[in-house]
């Protein structure tokens, strides 16, 4: 009777745990604990910061021997414009100092100005171009960026640029590195099919170094000695583009010695409308390849190959959610119709447990735009009023919250990266925690996208661009990447999940094909630039802020380079390029990242690398 009862009470004891493992387990999957989930550790991300402080006094600054460039413009020429306003860019994102001049002003060139970039075409209009080779010839350094007028000006110097013999300007097509200029760029190349120039044939003196050269090998880009300084000429017409800054900042880069500039030093990853619901049905492709429809394909195949991938090669996935694909753009917003909180449950779950991010992508995929015009070409429905947007955000707001109770919404993508100002407004007025707006970083062709810098906005909002985007590892991205790890320091991505449904941007590859390809591209990111830091949208929304408030004053002797920084709150990156070997460090640690190339991280408001010829 006895062992009976002790056999029984075994038996609940176990039935017991089980049960209670079958709670804790559902509990687990359960919104229950979704609810209770919270990002407030990244409101201690900001908090966490060191106190502001100041490297060199207001004394010390103005006896240091400041970094100044000159730029040198034509202001009759649309083409000189702009050619210096994206130089004005790469300079600010360097944080030299620098002024502009028109070419029919400038006299004789200070010997204060470390160098001279040159966008003008015309040089005949220069009031004594013996003046600018004088310069270079003490040690000034000159940097023409872009091809000359075939005339009488350009005659004047040509053998002073290394020039034996030249022809009349052709079209050359597409771009191929011949050097480390880029940053783990020396094959780095674009189709001859993507970028075209305006080229002078020319032959070239032994004594030049050439950096790039066109599809059909003629030179692009080199630089000569002359005197004690140097002479650099881009011979194209295409540095006013964002895509190519790194070309701009790579050239200032080996025309000075022990050259060094901040970067912001930050990988980010986005997956435009994730969560979001699934098409449903079946895909022939995705059928023929898996036996599954749409939702289940995602499930068991992209998103297990897309978490695989984020582990292998260092990536951090920051997700632009969405509610529902209807193109309501009137009230009522609250329907349920097309939506799938199971979506959001289990892949927003997933995201937050990868050490990922949820960001927003809309209500649904329309734009905040109230001006037709502005998404025609897209198929989409302008909103009739600032207060329809709001709404609709305001429900996007109460949908995320019955899942993520706790969880504020820092990151806002803009669908088809379209926005206007009276949709930025909607989202400060239904998403106060929102302080980073993601869209682009390239100009484009119709002038309809939001195009950024990485800045912060008047409105405190920290604006961070994506760079480059989908799954096909091309040239083109290639180029992209090398171009902004030279330049800012930065890789920013995004996908879409439904990019492998559509023909147009997976080029009818499938996913077996494009997931290759990506995990191609990400390895050679990987392998090419391990230093760049792997982090979310808001995390990176962080360290452009402190990098943005932070000015860095940099003294160059024979034997060392001291930084100062004064409001330095964070950690701070810069590339160093030299040919010469490091000593003593003193707040700072240096690694080797390309030949002659260092990546330095100074931890504290003074520091300093020891240099040894």
């Amino acid at each position: 009777m006895n062992k009976d009862i002790y056999v029984k009470k075994n038996i609940f004891i176990i039935l017991a745990i089980v049960l209670l493992l079958g709670i804790v387990i559902e509990a687990t999957r359960s919104q229950f604990i979704l609810q209770v989930s919270s990002n407030q550790a990244n409101d201690l991300v900001a908090a966490a910061r060191k106190p502001k402080k100041n490297g060199i006094s207001a004394e010390g600054l103005s006896k240091l021997k400041r970094e100044k460039f000159l730029i040198v413009y034509d202001s009759q020429e649309d083409g000189s414009g702009q050619i210096t306003e994206n130089v004005k860019h790469v300079l600010d994102y360097m944080k030299k100092e620098y002024e502009t001049i028109d070419v029919n002003q400038l006299a004789t060139p200070s010997p204060s100005f470390m160098t001279l970039i040159v966008t003008v075409e015309d040089l005949h209009k220069f009031p004594d171009l013996d003046a600018v080779l004088n310069y270079a010839e003490h040690g000034g350094r000159v940097f023409f960026a872009r091809t000359p007028e075939y005339n009488d000006g350009f005659y004047q110097i040509y053998r002073k640029l290394g020039v034996n013999a030249m022809g009349s300007p052709v079209v050359t097509k597409g771009i191929k590195m011949t050097s480390n200029l880029l940053i783990q760029g020396e094959e780095a190349e674009i189709n001859e099919n993507l970028v075209f120039n305006t080229s002078i044939p020319v032959e070239l003196q032994e004594s030049t170094k050439v950096y790039a050269v066109a599809a059909d090998q003629e030179p692009l880009l080199w630089d000569v000695a002359y005197g004690k300084g140097k002479l650099m000429l881009y011979n194209g017409t295409n540095l006013h583009s964002s895509m190519n800054r790194g070309i701009i900042a790579g050239a200032v880069s080996v025309l000075n010695p022990d050259f060094m500039y901040p970067i912001i030093n930050m990988k980010v990853m986005y997956i435009d409308d994730f969560p979001s619901p699934f098409r449903q049905g079946i895909d022939p492709n995705i059928y023929q390849e898996y036996k599954k429809d749409i939702p289940d394909f995602y499930r068991d195949i992209w998103w297990p190959d897309m978490i695989r991938l984020a582990a292998d090669y260092d990536v951090v996935y920051t997700g632009a959610l969405i509610k529902t694909y209807n193109d309501r753009v009137e009230p009522p917003f609250e329907d349920h119709e097309g939506t799938d909180k199971n979506n959001l449950i289990t892949y927003g779950r997933d995201l937050l447990k990868l050490g990922g991010e949820l960001g927003i992508h809309g209500y649904n995929h329309q734009s905040l735009v109230t001006d037709q015009s502005r998404v025609n070409e897209l198929g989409y429905n302008a909103w009739p009023s600032e207060q329809n947007m709001t709404e609709s955000l305001r429900e996007l707001d109460e949908y995320i919250k019955r899942i993520f109770s706790n969880y504020a919404i820092r990151v806002y993508v803009p669908p088809s990266n379209v926005m206007a100002e009276e949709g930025r407004q909607a989202l400060k007025n239904s998403f106060p925690h929102v302080n980073i707006i993601a869209s682009l970083y390239a100009e484009s062709a119709n002038n309809l996208e939001y195009i950024q810098e990485f800045s912060q906005a008047e409105d405190g909002i920290i604006e961070m661009p994506r760079i480059t985007s989908g799954y096909a590892n091309t040239d083109l991205n290639n180029w992209y990447i090398a171009n902004a790890a030279t330049s800012i320091g930065v890789f920013s991505h995004f996908v879409h999940p439904d990019d492998i449904l559509d023909k147009a941007r997976s080029k009818e590859k499938t996913w077996p094909v494009l997931s290759k390809e990506f995990r191609s591209m990400m390895k050679s990111l990987y392998d090419r630039y391990p230093w760049l830091r792997s982090m979310t949208a808001s995390e990176g929304g962080s360290e452009l802020s402190g990098y943005l408030q932070t000015k860095v004053y940099l003294q160059h002797e024979e034997d060392k380079i001291t930084g100062y920084m004064n409001d330095f709150a964070t950690d701070m990156y810069f590339v160093l390029r030299t040919d010469k070997k490091m000593t003593a460090t003193e707040n700072c640690t240096v690694e080797l990242i390309d030949e002659g190339v260092y990546l330095v991280h100074a931890t504290k408001a003074n520091f300093q690398i020891g240099l040894k010829g």
